[in-house]
């Protein structure tokens, strides 16, 4: 927990203070393994600190060529922030089960408010952006969430290789729901997007039993048209509604597990959710 020890230095941070924050927000994101590997090294896994530095990077240079009004210190900020909830939650593949991601959805809002608990005070900030891009009220949080879909496909391009060597179907199952939510989000990533599934549909031994002809891009667009995050087919005029929060095979929603910590009486107890060995896409 943070604490403030700085009232006899003369500085406005205490040692205590940063220790605190680098033990237990900025160390931690280290050893938390992400299904996809470095790209310069097939063996290792990339972890969340690395993945939270690239989707940072590329999502500052990229943002002035989507849309000259992002703010690209937000962004740098929302892509700092966003897995932050996973030094407590750990973390959870796209291929996992409905009921594995809707725990995840419940221990990332328990996260929330630990950090809320413990740098809240010290970093207010932080909690704001926090719950800022899981509520995707803005354009840069939106553009953030719709890059963090897609990078994981620049990794296995870059690599050449995917660690779980999914089926073709399996993939394209996980395809279906980065599309929809880059679509609800920043549609002007999605020419982006689909440049590199094509490109995934040339590399047939990244998957398992390789490249089924009879699943192909018209197939997922048809089937995916007009569908919102919980199947249920809408209105086009709802085509704009904000994304669901979460990884790419997350389902929870915006207006999901948890509120702002302004509208709650207190956090929760804390409780340690770490699962250093925990993996996604």
């Amino acid at each position: 927990m943070a604490r403030d020890d700085a009232e006899n230095t003369g500085s406005r941070v205490g040692a205590s203070t940063l220790m605190a924050l680098m033990r237990e927000l900025v160390f931690p994101p280290c050893v938390i393994e992400r299904s996809s590997v470095v790209p310069q090294d097939v063996t290792r896994r990339e972890n969340d600190a690395e993945h939270s530095f690239a989707l940072g990077l590329a999502a500052v240079c990229l943002a002035p060529l989507i849309d000259e009004t992002l703010d690209p210190g937000r962004i740098a900020r929302y892509a700092l922030v966003h897995d932050l909830p996973e030094v407590h939650a750990g973390d959870v593949s796209v291929y996992a089960g409905p009921a594995e991601r809707e725990k995840k959805a419940v221990r990332e809002e328990e996260a929330r408010e630990i950090i809320t608990r413990d740098f809240g005070r010290t970093f207010p900030w932080l909690v704001e952006d926090l719950y800022g891009y899981k509520a995707q009220r803005d354009p840069e949080s939106r553009f953030v969430y719709a890059l963090d879909k897609l990078l994981p496909h620049v990794n296995v391009l870059l690599a050449d290789h995917h660690p779980l060597r999914p089926t073709w179907a399996a993939y394209k199952r996980t395809e279906i729901t980065a599309r929809r939510k880059i679509r609800m989000s920043c549609p002007a990533l999605l020419p982006l997007f689909d440049e590199l599934c094509r490109e995934f549909a040339r590399r047939p031994h990244l998957f398992s039993g390789g490249v089924s002809p009879a699943v192909g891009d018209d197939d997922v667009r048809d089937g995916e048209q007009g569908r919102s995050a919980d199947g249920v087919q809408h209105p086009p005029g709802q085509a704009g509604a904000r994304p669901e929060y979460g990884g790419q095979g997350d389902e929870e929603g915006p207006g999901g597990a948890g509120r702002h910590p302004r509208e709650e009486s207190r956090p929760r107890a804390a409780h340690d959710h770490r699962k250093p060995g925990a993996r996604r896409q």
